[in-house]
């Protein structure tokens, strides 16, 4: 029997995918895709490997979850490396987060049909954060050799770039606590949202040197989310 929660999923998965296939068919017919450039060859194969993952959230969970989170990294990979002329590329990453989410919960969906006694909430949650923290290191990942690889020469040993090796750092302590002392991440990853945001504020070039404040969107959320479950389930 399918859970509520896959069902709620598959549909709105099922309305993404319409959406995502006209608009690379209007694209197509509008003259806009051709099968000789490398970049539109690019986005037809996410094109494919988002439909492997829909079609098979029907029947695997488990591979299903994996397959959008991969087709997730692949639409940040190809905003960042081979389509870095389009200003807007970073925000169609953005807007395909909510995908990488939607993994996650089909990786949970999986996940509690391999226990025997049925997961709490809390242990719902740990399983999930988890899961996202893990794609933000990796997506943290390619937005860094992203920068050193076609960066204009910044260096970043010196005011203001200098925040950005700090960034980096402040984030690889939360990830490790997050393992096992999620108040503690929560806590630097707001931090992390702070600092990013003081600098932004004090220094205007931060703020066009790179997708920074939109990767920091999902790591506010993530130590918000930390704070709030550890009090939130500390009493039950």
């Amino acid at each position: 029997m399918k859970s509520e929660s896959t069902k709620t999923l598959q549909i709105i998965t099922s309305v993404f995918a319409v959406l995502y296939f006209a608009l690379i068919a209007n694209a197509y017919f509008q003259g806009y895709l051709s099968f000789s450039k490398l970049n539109n060859i690019l986005q037809l194969v996410l094109l494919f490997i988002f439909f492997a993952g829909f079609v098979l959230s029907w029947t695997r969970k488990k591979m299903a979850g994996i397959i959008l989170m991969i087709w997730h990294a692949g639409v940040w990979i190809f905003a960042l490396y081979f389509d870095k002329g389009d200003n807007d590329s970073p925000m169609a990453g953005m807007m395909a987060t909510p995908i990488m989410v939607f993994g996650a919960i089909f990786l949970l969906e999986w996940y509690k049909t391999t226990k025997a006694t049925v997961l709490s909430e809390k242990q719902q949650w740990k399983y999930v954060l988890r899961v996202l923290i893990i794609n933000y290191a990796v997506l943290y990942g390619i937005a860094v050799i992203s920068d050193l690889s076609y960066g204009k020469g910044i260096d970043y040993f010196s005011l203001p770039y200098i925040i950005f090796p700090l960034l980096l750092l402040i984030f690889l302590v939360g990830f490790l606590l997050s393992w096992k002392r999620e108040l503690y991440a929560g806590f630097i990853f707001l931090f992390w949202c702070v600092v990013y945001l003081c600098f932004a504020i004090a220094y205007t070039e931060i703020l066009q040197a790179g997708p920074w404040i939109i990767f920091g969107i999902p790591i506010l959320f993530q130590g918000i989310f930390y704070i709030k479950n550890h009090y939130e389930f500390r009493t039950k």
